[in-house]
């Protein structure tokens, strides 16, 4: 008989050692050295590729920290972690419909500079459906949690957590659009207002949950940076694809060739537009 994680269970064991490491993570921000890995060849632009080789002993150490974490509760799940650590190989071997998903820095670039937020990111995922998200942005002091079909929240210090809800029209017409898809940010003017920094999936995503952004457009992007974040945002309302109208499913590693959010469906639609007409007027 398969066994079965309970999404509340999930986030109860795991939420105390995300904020450990948060806070921990807070004494080497801006004082780590980078002590790099090979550049990631298939991504678009020297950019990402540069930024594809940030790594610190903090993203290992992080990892495994919450792998051990995991390993506790559930050790029957599956894992799609973004480093090679020893405790990831733990999970090899696995079968079950279930996958811890996790990004130990999300922006490991800024984190090292400590010039911009850095996120630390565990999800559980099942059958290909995140059910449950971690997000913490240490610099902030923020917290952000969700259950899918239970809403979005964030909790700021030690104050209580505050459900996001994202109003019917969006407050703002900032869109985030990645650098590996910088092509498009010409076709989002003049109904957008585009920006392609400071990096991060889950930054831009929480931004997105929080009401700062109103939309996301990249290309090229891991399993690992999207999936718990993604929970975040659409618990709070937005809507997220990977293509026209296609849904994201998290069930191995990869990376998806398009991956878009939107605060609502107008949005969304002007997005698919830009995809369209970008499709007709050159290959991107």
């Amino acid at each position: 008989m398969a066994e079965n994680i309970d999404p509340d269970d999930f986030i109860d064991a795991l939420l105390p050692v995300v904020g450990q490491c948060a806070r921990a993570s807070l004494i080497f921000y801006g004082q780590v050295a980078d002590i790099g890995k090979a550049a990631d060849k298939s991504l678009t632009g020297s950019k990402a590729q540069d930024a594809s080789t940030a790594f610190t002993v903090l993203d290992a150490a992080v990892q495994d920290i919450l792998l051990s974490a995991v390993l506790q509760h559930f050790s029957f799940v599956r894992c799609i972690a973004e480093e090679r650590t020893p405790l990831k190989k733990r999970f090899a071997g696995n079968t079950s419909p279930y996958v811890v998903i996790l990004d130990p820095i999300d922006g490991t670039l800024h984190f090292k500079r400590g010039d911009a937020p850095y996120h630390i990111v565990i999800g559980l995922a099942c059958d290909g459906q995140m059910l449950a998200a971690i997000v913490a942005r240490p610099s902030e002091d923020k917290i952000f949690t969700a259950i899918k079909g239970e809403g979005a929240f964030v909790r700021v210090g030690n104050g209580r957590p505050r459900r996001l809800q994202l109003p019917k029209e969006p407050r703002t017409n900032k869109v985030f659009i990645s650098s590996k898809a910088r092509p498009y940010q010409a076709l989002v003017r003049p109904a957008l207002n585009p920006r392609e920094s400071p990096i991060g999936a889950a930054l831009v995503l929480t931004e997105i949950a929080e009401g700062a952004l109103c939309a996301y457009l990249t290309r090229q992007v891991e399993v690992y940076d999207v999936g718990p974040p993604s929970l975040i945002a659409e618990e709070a309302g937005a809507r997220c694809y990977i293509g026209q109208r296609r849904r994201p499913t998290y069930t191995q590693r990869r990376k998806f060739g398009h991956f878009l959010a939107a605060a609502n469906d107008e949005i969304a639609e002007q997005l698919f537009a830009i995809l369209r007409r970008a499709r007709r007027g050159q290959r991107l």
